[in-house]
């Protein structure tokens, strides 16, 4: 489904904003997917009752009509997306300011092939693990771009399957351990949960016959990752930026989708699929979303977030 875009919303407003811009951002239109749409993010009502576990029924009182599909993300080299009965994306996004400051999202991913190599296949790999499904997500508050390594924003890769090492892990330390011991103990904030449909997809090295992975996490939201990390580093205030004038939060998602075979120049047929366009890509800024309140959005509209099957992710496209 494609999101309302209230009037007054549709440029990115960051001039004077309370949390510091180190760089100047990219335009809306260059930032945010291969549309240049705004995306938002919805204050959810009750925290206490979101728990990440895979399953949605937390999640009815998301407004649908600010599901983010596949229409707004691209391929980080420019290629064309997948058919939507090859792959498909859909989001729900939340946050919660006061003293939690959290994102909360769910995604569902089906999938005609999935690619996890079994029980066997670790991260720690190398760069291979990108020839696999899997997917990264990950939040900059202080929005600062080129400014620091990326290692000090909140990012995290996860895939599907029942491996011995993670399913979920804080990137920059289990891609390079020589960075701050501390920042283990991402590892250890975050709510994470995936399941599999059919369970048995993810426990095959290759599974042709189609697939549904589904993610939800949640985790608090710091203005910068000291080295001494998570817990000595300063909450931001989500409530701070939040509002259809507020500043908002940049922040990313990236999926990848393998189908599991080289191609004829030695590579791999995949695609690296990503919610920020083209000129955030080349500066490493991140997308951009609001933080929409209780009120400023149409709360309660659905009565529960239906359980998806092929014919109804198709229709959330139309």
């Amino acid at each position: 489904m494609r999101r309302l875009i209230p009037a007054g919303v549709c440029t990115l407003v960051l001039a004077g904003a309370a949390v510091a811009q180190f760089n100047d951002p990219p335009a809306l239109e260059n930032r945010n997917g291969r549309l240049g749409f705004q995306f938002y993010m919805l204050e959810v009502p009750n925290p206490g009752s979101m728990v990440a576990d895979a399953q949605n029924s937390d999640w009815g009182w998301f407004d649908p009509e600010y599901t983010l599909t596949m229409d707004e993300w691209r391929d980080e080299a420019d290629r064309p997306l997948p058919e939507r009965d090859d792959f498909n994306i859909t989001t729900l996004m939340g946050w919660k300011g006061g003293t939690l400051n959290r994102w909360y999202v769910y995604q569902e991913i089906v999938d005609d092939t999935l690619t996890s190599r079994g029980t066997t296949f670790l991260l720690t790999e190398g760069d291979s693990h990108w020839n696999n499904d899997m997917i990264e997500f990950a939040i900059d508050p202080t929005d600062h771009g080129r400014e620091f390594g990326t290692g000090w924003v909140m990012e995290y890769y996860a895939r599907q399957g029942d491996f011995s090492d993670f399913n979920v892990g804080y990137r920059w330390i289990h891609d390079n351990p020589d960075n701050p011991a501390a920042w283990f103990e991402n590892d250890e904030i975050i709510e994470f949960a995936h399941r599999t449909i059919p369970p048995e997809a993810e426990l095959a090295d290759l599974w042709t016959t189609g697939a549904t992975v589904i993610y939800e996490w949640n985790y608090p939201i710091y203005e910068f990752m000291e080295d001494g990390g998570p817990s000595a580093s300063t909450p931001f205030q989500m409530d701070a930026a939040a509002g259809f004038e507020g500043q908002g939060i940049g922040f990313n998602l990236w999926a990848e989708d393998s189908d599991g075979h080289p191609n004829d120049e030695g590579g791999w047929d995949f695609n690296d699929m990503t919610t920020r366009g083209p000129e955030a890509s080349a500066r490493q800024y991140y997308a951009h979303a609001k933080l929409l309140r209780l009120g400023e959005y149409t709360a309660g509209a659905a009565t529960a977030v239906e359980s998806s099957t092929w014919g109804q992710i198709k229709d959330s496209f139309r």
